[in-house]
């Protein structure tokens, strides 16, 4: 591993270092749009399938607990991205749904998200950068 500026150049950093490009592109103009939402916040936006999802189905594809997926549902709630309903067949099961508001602070994050991926395949060009998001593909299998 080599180092640049005293920054160790292991793959965690790498992969923080592109992360944090996409972080900044989300953050930019959003706190005006969507005050209160961080890149957490748009990725579990982004996993609400329309049809609404459990709090448990939720958590295990965010790779969170119950708990801690729960309290980001009630912030997001609080602030009126997300509702949330106990199923009338099971009260203590909670149907998490995104509201329009969600939906629309949902769509901002994707297209903030192709935008970094344009840019990205702007600079290594289409066939690297398909390479790139196929390797990506596989190491998350």
């Amino acid at each position: 591993m080599t180092s640049v500026n005293g920054i160790s150049e292991h793959v965690a950093n790498l992969l923080g270092a592109a992360l944090g490009q996409v972080r900044a592109e989300l953050h930019t103009g959003s706190q005006a749009r969507y005050p209160g939402l961080r890149a957490s916040h748009y990725r579990l936006l982004d996993l609400i399938p329309a049809d609404g999802a459990r709090i448990t189905d939720l958590a295990e594809v965010a790779g969170m607990t119950k708990q801690a997926l729960g309290q980001h549902v009630d912030y997001l709630q609080g602030l009126g991205y997300t509702e949330s309903v106990r199923l009338p067949a099971d009260r203590r099961v909670r149907l998490v749904r995104r509201t329009p508001r969600g939906d629309e602070a949902a769509a901002y994050a994707l297209a903030a998200i192709a935008r970094v991926e344009d840019a990205w395949s702007a600079r290594l060009g289409a066939d690297r950068y398909a390479e790139f998001r196929a390797t990506l593909k596989e190491l998350r299998e």
